[in-house]
């Protein structure tokens, strides 16, 4: 009896105890979770952004662990503008949600609870506000089995589903002639190939050799499955032509031979981009020669398809990609799970394809891409990314009427590409592969904004397209796969309506244009401070600028990528301020390969006689400076001034950065020189307290093939870059760059005095005459204007702009 009393004793203690010990156990917890107040690494934006006002609805969430993966569920609560819980989510496992139901109109709060594995709240993220506007899309989330249930039975299903066929062959002579014709050309020249051995670099020991030789392969590998398979597989749903898909359905079947798990997996440890191109073209290869396969082809393409897109999805799931959507080629993985779950649409794995891509695409995604459209990875990646996801988008609503081109990005990225890009432009800024031309990619970005004007019934975008040239004269061509997707039967509208200057406060990138609809004459200024900072294809450029008159390039990014991505060259110069036309302090750039070391464009006008932006770049500094402001103004059609307003801890030197395609013609005594193009040329007065030392060097401040000694690949092409350091060294500087653009040896008449601490400029604008005043005073930071221009106008008006 003793005993049992003793256990019944025990048992109503340890009762009376589990309160306090639960509670414990959740303060732990609590403490265990906290919803980081800082950006983690590679985390995503949360959306929608503080205050955002959308044009969608409901919006997509997504937001920052509190815990470690699979440490913390999640749940969503909305509230409305009397406080009501209107939305509440399920728990959940990642950080993403998308409502099913939509949102009126209307002023909103939305937080985020942490949950321990009982239920418990654990932490509480800071309630932030949105809006949705009048009018907005609605677009809820939609279960992938029900979008799935809409694939048609019949293959094709992907961009030219079967039951449409005979109205798009109705075509192929008339408004999809051109893009045919290309098609054509490009599969007729693929019908001699044979599958090509699965590759074996990665028996190769020396590192920069093995490296050199997976770029050479999976270039290789592209030719004959993103080119070869894919364009002969389209040109057989096209056209039923047999030959074309008899060559197809080798290919496919060739590489259905190699290990998925091997040198072509996406997983594969020396390079990812052989099995990149297998996965973005083996969906629709398959969809598109399906009728061909007999049903033992059929399993043997199936397995292969199935196991790489798990295996897409093993990677992404492996990086936390819902959290964590930094990394660029994992960007491209979403789009080609859509395209495997619709060509596979009756296997079970395909919902948890669909789901995981579509979670990606109505919340986080693009990682890269700012509210207004732009791309902050750069022009060549932002095409390149933007023409992966127009397939399986494209794709997606085909075969099923679900359209994510509704989403807003998607509805404003092209205005992006139209005002950051000259259609006749030498150099591409900013960020990897920035040097280089556009004529040559012009079939490629011809392709992309021609489809995004007749998808959303843009004339004037598609005007801007016609303005795209291959060479002096010469349309410029199309790229098939993209440009055959939907007839060209809009007609253009001219681009006079359009504003000279954009500004995309998303990426922090500005263009300011002489003559928008005129690019033979367009004097273009290019100027980047961005919030996202020099990771991933991004460089350590912010506050810096590019200029070209007609597409021809009188201020350059320095460095390019070469041989190869990673190398020294481009890690240590290429991406560096050093190759920028920035600012150095006593030789020190900007922190590199850190997001949080980034700038931001505080102030853009716009106005028919000019265009003005200002960025801030001290975080991309650090605590080299603590004050750094880049004013630039374009007065059309040909006055650019350029004015740096920089603090330091203490007293330094600065080294004002420009690089060029020419030598420079330098006149130092005067504090001028000249920037020679071939037939264009500016003149620039460089001013500020004690003057400058000049210098220019066509040398490399390292050697290109360090790293690489062997490299076969032609060195990069060398360019001259010139340094202004302060002959003075203070911890205020302000410095003023005048820049007068013209035809060589005939610029226009400009004149530029100094009177104590103030810069007067004097010149013509379009429709009358510029006068413009910069303030060089360091002691009045904050109190006067830094630059004032006022253009008075032949009509009598005046156009003004007044800056601190």
């Amino acid at each position: 009896m003793r005993s049992r009393s003793r256990l019944c004793l025990a048992a109503v203690l340890i009762a009376g105890m589990l309160p306090l010990l639960h509670a414990q156990d959740a303060k732990k917890g609590a403490k265990r979770m906290a919803f980081p107040t800082i950006r983690p690494k590679a985390a995503s934006f949360p959306r929608p952004s503080r205050d955002e006002v959308l044009d969608i609805s409901p919006p997509g969430f997504c937001w920052w662990r509190a815990a470690d993966r699979g440490k913390a569920q999640y749940r969503v609560k909305v509230m409305n503008k009397a406080g009501e819980v209107v939305h509440e989510s399920p728990a959940l496992d990642n950080p993403v949600h998308v409502p099913e139901k939509v949102l009126p109109a209307g002023k909103y709060t939305w937080i985020v609870e942490a949950l321990d594995k009982d239920g418990t709240v654990c932490a509480t993220r800071e309630p932030w506000g949105f809006a949705i506007a009048e009018g907005a899309v609605e677009q809820p989330w939609i279960p992938a089995e029900q979008i799935l249930a809409r694939v048609p039975k019949d293959h094709p299903r992907l961009l030219f589903p079967k039951a449409s066929l005979d109205e798009v062959r109705a075509t192929l002579e008339t408004t999809r002639k051109e893009a045919f014709q290309a098609l054509k050309r490009t599969a007729d020249r693929c019908l001699k190939m044979t599958p090509p051995p699965e590759p074996d670099y990665d028996e190769i020991e020396n590192k920069a050799e093995r490296r050199m030789a997976y770029m050479r392969s999976f270039a290789e590998m592209r030719k004959y499955h993103t080119r070869g398979m894919l364009h002969l597989a389209l040109m057989y749903a096209l056209t039923g032509d047999k030959k074309y898909g008899e060559v197809s359905k080798a290919l496919l079947l060739g590489a259905a031979e190699w290990d998925p798990e091997g040198i072509s997996s996406v997983l594969a440890r020396h390079g990812d981009e052989v099995g990149l191109g297998l996965a973005k073209a083996g969906a629709q290869t398959y969809d598109w020669i399906y009728d061909l396969l007999t049903d033992e082809e059929r399993a043997k393409a199936k397995k292969m398809l199935i196991a790489r897109a798990d295996q897409m999805l093993r990677r992404l799931e492996r990086r936390d990609w819902l959290a964590r959507p930094e990394s660029s080629h994992d960007g491209r993985l979403p789009g080609y799970l859509i395209e495997h779950a619709i060509a596979l649409a009756e296997e079970p794995r395909a919902k948890v394809w669909m789901e995981y891509a579509m979670l990606t695409y109505m919340t986080l995604f693009p990682h890269w891409a700012g509210r207004d459209g732009g791309w902050a990875e750069g022009i060549p990646y932002g095409m390149a990314y933007n023409t992966i996801y127009l397939m399986p988008f494209e794709g997606l609503r085909s075969a099923t009427g679900f359209d994510l081109w509704q989403r807003p990005f998607y509805r404003k990225v092209r205005y992006f590409f139209l005002y950051n890009i000259s259609p006749r432009g030498e150099i591409m800024p900013w960020g990897d592969t920035e040097q280089a031309a556009v004529p040559p990619r012009t079939g490629g970005l011809r392709a992309l904004l021609q489809f995004h004007a007749l998808r959303h019934n843009d004339p004037v975008v598609k005007a801007w397209v016609d303005l795209l040239e291959r060479k002096p004269g010469r349309k410029a061509s199309i790229s098939p796969l993209a440009g055959i997707i939907l007839p060209d039967d809009l007609e253009p509208k001219p681009l006079t309506d359009l504003p000279n200057d954009a500004a995309f406060f998303g990426v922090g990138w500005a263009a300011l244009h002489s003559n928008l609809d005129d690019p033979d004459d367009d004097l273009l200024v290019l100027f980047k401070s961005s919030p996202f900072g020099g990771v991933s294809h991004s460089h350590a450029d912010q506050n810096s600028f590019a200029i070209m008159k007609g597409g021809k390039a009188l201020a350059i990014p320095g460095g390019e990528r070469w041989p190869t991505h990673g190398s020294p060259f481009h890690k240590k110069y290429t991406q560096q301020t050093l190759a920028h036309n920035a600012v150095l302090v006593n030789g020190e750039g900007q922190i590199n390969r850190d997001a949080h070391a980034n700038g931001h464009l505080t102030e853009f006008v716009t106005k028919p006689s000019f265009g003005y932006v200002c960025g801030d770049a001290q975080s991309a500094y650090r605590k080299v400076l603590t004050r750094c402001r880049r004013h630039v103004l374009l007065v059309r059609p040909s006055l650019i001034c350029v004015v740096d307003d920089l603090e330091a801890p203490e007293p330094a030197a600065i080294q004002w950065l420009l690089h060029t395609r020419e030598e420079l013609e330098l006149d130092e005594a005067a504090q001028t020189f000249v920037s020679p193009r071939q037939d264009v040329a500016m003149k620039v007065h460089l001013i500020t307290d004690g003057g400058f030392a000049y210098a220019q060097t066509k040398e490399w401040p390292m050697d290109p093939k360090e790293g690489f000694p062997k490299t076969r690949k032609k060195p990069p092409e060398k360019h001259w870059h010139f340094t202004a350091t302060t002959r003075e060294t203070s911890a205020k500087h302000r410095i003023a760059a005048v820049m007068v653009v013209g035809e060589k040896g005939r610029l226009p008449p400009c004149e530029v005095r100094r009177a104590g601490d103030v810069v007067e400029v004097r010149t013509k604008c379009t429709d009358g005459e510029a006068f413009v005043k910069i303030d060089l005073s360091v002691d009045k930071v904050g109190a006067d204007p830094v630059l004032e221009v006022r253009c008075q106008l032949k009509d009598g008006k005046t156009e003004d702009l007044s800056v601190k």
